[in-house]
């Protein structure tokens, strides 16, 4: 059974499954499950079940309340189909703000948002949805586009949340935080962020936005960090990273999109990783004091410790997000553009293009050993996707889609006809966006590649990956952004 009380540990099981989850046990959370429904979960293999009761969302997983006293954290893709839409009726109701224990599973979204795609990489930190029910080809082979709005350029990410759509674009000159409404697609405020970058090339505006609560945090090209109200679009408070640790600007401007990590905003950029706090931009810890490239790190649990996991301008570091010392470290010299992707067995995947490849290395002991290094699959901007052990992802700067097996780096299969972009996986399908604006569905199989819809949507150049709240898929170029119905 999932969570049996026969095996040791949570996490003894979901390595059976494929997912490590730690077990915690506390009395006030005991006594508050036993005043809750108990009800039955299974797991989405249909093999394993539990008797818990709904505790909540914390730090983007489901807090389970088990008979016995014991708390697990589970992500929600773990669930049944059933369980998951019941999950989806529980998010209308307040979820739980409070920190997760040492050590849970963490992503990068914020603690305090039970649903919606609200930072980089969406709410699983992975560019995957729990979401299911989804099409996987277009009506009469169209699209059904819910709205379409002009946009400026840049690549900022699409952040959603609270009825609403927020990302940064430049237009006349100006880099521009915007609030559109979900539904019609409307523009509901904009504010004046800064100058549009113009040290450098300049593509505008790239970091996503993270909507945290009420606040919304963007960071511009040039380094200005600003806290917004979300509804109002009105200033809480700002900073430009540059100035306040005088530090040089990037040739090419800011990337890295910002976190939230329980209190602490982070940051990456210039010299170093920040930790703010988030209620008034003041610095809490800085770690990696080295040159930064355009990734943006990711939280993990390594070794039994929650790890952020940084890509600088030569090394993968790994960092303890609550006072920014250092774990452990490898070497990677490049142009490190994707967010490194960790799997079990406490490895890390990383990639860059421009003549680095990928490699993988293992921890153990606090300490990182490589191993293996090849050029198979470099991604160049797209973070890839795990999922059971393999990753999907776009090769090189020309961009060929392919399949790798994690463990030993064997590449098994390679798709040329169709144009580098990026994607999110839900419902067993891909969702891919082009960098020409063309949107691709295709099943998840490491046997190889056939897309069941194709379609040109939006015209511009895009190098943002979608994004995908409640059936409905968001996606944006450096001149348009549409939202796709993908509600079978």
């Amino acid at each position: 059974m999932l969570f049996s009380n026969r095996c040791p540990s949570l996490s003894s099981l979901f390595i059976i499954a494929g997912f490590l989850s730690l077990l915690f046990t506390g009395c006030a959370d005991a006594q508050t499950g036993a005043a809750k429904e108990m009800r039955e979960w299974t797991d989405s293999t249909g093999q394993y079940k539990v008797v818990a009761a709904y505790g909540g969302v914390v730090d983007g997983n489901v807090k389970l309340l088990k008979q016995d006293g014991s708390i697990a954290y589970v992500p929600m893709e773990k669930f049944s189909v059933a369980d998951q839409a019941f999950l989806r009726t529980q998010f209308q109701k307040p979820a739980s703000s409070a920190p997760s224990p040492s050590g849970t599973p963490s992503v990068a979204g914020s603690t305090s948002t039970a649903a919606g795609w609200t930072t980089w990489l969406g709410p699983n930190g992975t560019n995957t949805s729990s979401e299911t029910g989804l099409i996987s080809e277009f009506p009469a082979d169209c699209p059904k586009v819910l709205w379409k709005t002009e946009l400026g350029s840049g690549f900022s990410g699409l952040t959603i949340g609270h009825g609403k759509v927020y990302t940064l674009y430049g237009k006349d000159g100006r880099e521009l935080v915007a609030c559109f409404d979900a539904k019609s697609g409307q523009e509901l405020w904009t504010f004046d962020s800064d100058e549009d970058f113009a040290h450098g090339r300049s593509f505008g505006p790239r970091a996503t936005p993270v909507l945290d609560g009420q606040n919304l945090y963007t960071v511009g090209a040039s380094g200005r960090v600003l806290c917004l109200n979300a509804t109002t679009g009105k200033s809480i408070w700002d900073m430009n990273l540059y100035e306040k640790f005088s530090m040089e600007p990037h040739n090419e401007g800011l990337s890295p999109s910002p976190l939230i990590d329980g209190q602490n905003l982070i940051l990456t950029g210039g010299q170093g990783v920040f930790a703010l706090n988030k209620n008034n931009g003041e610095l809490v810890w800085k770690g990696a004091e080295e040159k930064i490239n355009h990734s943006t790190p990711v939280f993990a649990t390594i070794e039994g410790k929650r790890h952020l996991v940084v890509l600088t301008g030569h090394n993968v570091v790994g960092l303890n997000p609550a006072d920014g010392s250092e774990f452990w470290r490898a070497e990677q010299r490049g142009v490190n553009n994707s967010t490194p992707v960790v799997g079990p067995d406490n490895t890390v995947f990383t990639a860059a293009s421009y003549g680095f490849g990928s490699q993988l290395v293992k921890i153990s002991n606090g300490s990182a050993s490589r191993v293996y290094k090849n050029q198979i699959l470099a991604t160049h901007h797209a973070t890839a996707i795990l999922h059971d052990g393999y990753l999907y992802g776009f090769h090189d700067r020309i961009g060929r889609l392919k399949c790798v097996k994690m463990d030993t780096g064997e590449e098994q299969w390679e798709a040329r006809h169709i144009q580098k972009g990026k994607m999110l996986m839900a419902d067993g399908k891909f969702f891919i966006l082009t960098e020409g604006g063309r949107v691709h569905i295709a099943p998840v199989s490491s046997d190889a590649f056939e897309a069941t819809a194709e379609a040109r949507v939006l015209t511009g150049q895009s190098f943002t990956a979608p994004s995908l709240l409640d059936g409905i898929l968001y996606i944006r170029t450096d001149k348009e952004m549409a939202a796709i119905d993908l509600r079978g």
